[in-house]
């Protein structure tokens, strides 16, 4: 059994199918430690602290969880005696709350992920009442501590959710639209597109801002998790609050929003439009977005800007709704050929019909998963 490694405690930062070239080059230039790319996110190591401060900065991943174990489990005893076995005295304590989700794949003798999570859960209760004398109680809506059980074969990682949430929940939405992008695939987006944080920043399809929100935090230097949430981790022992609010105030004073980028979302739903306003106020960064109605057919850009493009256009789940859309990608299409030479843009996408209206060739793109579709974003160079 192994429950920390040499140099620190081993993490495991998640993120959408495919972002993880996104999520590693983030944390790359952040400067974790030990940074595995591995499928489906990028783990790392160090101290407790250095799992705050994921949370904290990580714009592309969706959870982060610290690993407390892993062991084989050949049965449901193997598995009760390995998690029993983990230090969780020293994890939680009797007065926390906790859930234990878990997730098996080709087990020969654990094949319901439901039973697995009971016997974790009841390791876990056992092995506190047995040292403490008290027995935590479960809370599925909002625990002190979320457990992920991960069974493969007959491997088994135990974990521990440090937010206790997906981290795309930021805390700046106030308005949404049908089928809104996600805050951390948007910032991957925003990083595979390179842009360079001086040039133009359009998206002619905002919905409720959530592209152009994440590339202004991102170009602010406004750390994702610093808009007031809570997380589970401060609720456990070994939370140091004097060590995050000093992160906090850091990262607070490292805001830097930029007076003379140009920023412009536009979208044909006014709905859409006042949700995007207030949602950039939201998030800190109202005054750096320009928010207009307009038809992403007559997408009309400045001359010679060499602007970053990046959008996220409606799309058809259904044959007859793709076929209603391909006037507008046609359009949309014609107007980037026309009125955006130089210009790097980048679409989310999930359909070739609509991507082939649009009359151009992709330089390259990223399978990604997008709303649970199997989607691309690709790059085109205007010429």
């Amino acid at each position: 059994m192994e429950t920390q490694r040499e140099k620190g405690f081993v993490f495991f930062a998640v993120c959408n199918p495919g972002a993880e070239e996104a999520l590693h080059n983030e944390m790359k230039e952040l400067r974790f430690f030990g940074l595995e790319r591995q499928s489906g996110g990028v783990s790392f190591r160090g101290q407790p602290s250095e799992g705050w401060r994921a949370v904290l900065t990580l714009r592309v991943a969706v959870r982060v969880y610290r690993e407390l174990g892993r062991f084989r489990v050949p049965d449901a005893a193997a598995l009760y005696n390995g998690v029993f076995g983990l230090p969780w005295e020293k994890i939680i304590s009797s007065v926390n709350t906790i859930s234990v989700d878990a997730k098996v794949s080709e087990s020969p003798t654990l094949t319901h992920s439901g039973f697995t999570a009971l016997k974790v859960k009841d390791a876990i209760a056992d092995a506190l009442r047995e040292r403490t004398g008290e027995r935590p109680n479960v809370d599925t809506k909002d625990p002190d501590a979320r457990i992920f059980v991960l069974v493969h074969r007959d491997r088994c990682i135990i974990s521990l959710d440090l937010a206790g949430r997906s981290l795309h929940r930021r805390g700046y939405r106030q308005g949404s639209v049908e089928a809104p992008i996600s805050e951390c695939l948007s910032s991957a987006a925003v990083r595979y597109s390179e842009w360079d944080e001086k040039s133009p920043f359009l998206d002619p399809f905002c919905g409720s801002g959530t592209i152009m929100i994440e590339a202004a935090m991102k170009a602010a230097r406004i750390m994702p998790g610093s808009l007031g949430s809570r997380y589970s981790f401060m609720r456990l022992p070994g939370f140091d609050e004097y060590r995050w609010e000093k992160m906090l105030k850091e990262a607070r004073e490292g805001v830097n929003i930029p007076k003379k980028l140009i920023m412009i979302g536009s979208d044909i739903d006014p709905a859409a439009v006042e949700a995007a306003k207030a949602n950039a106020g939201g998030a800190g960064v109202g005054e750096m977005i320009r928010f207009e109605v307009a038809d992403a057919g007559d997408f009309s850009p400045k001359k010679g800007w060499g602007a970053t493009i990046i959008s996220n256009p409606p799309y058809g789940e259904r044959l007859e709704d793709e076929e209603s859309l391909i006037p507008l990608y046609n359009r949309f299409g014609r107007a980037l050929i026309s009125k955006c030479s130089g210009c790097a843009v980048h679409l989310f996408m999930t359909s070739q019909r609509l991507r082939k209206a649009m009359l151009l060739k992709p330089e390259r793109y990223w399978p990604l998963t997008h709303g649970g579709l199997d989607a691309r974003l690709y790059r085109f160079l205007v010429k």
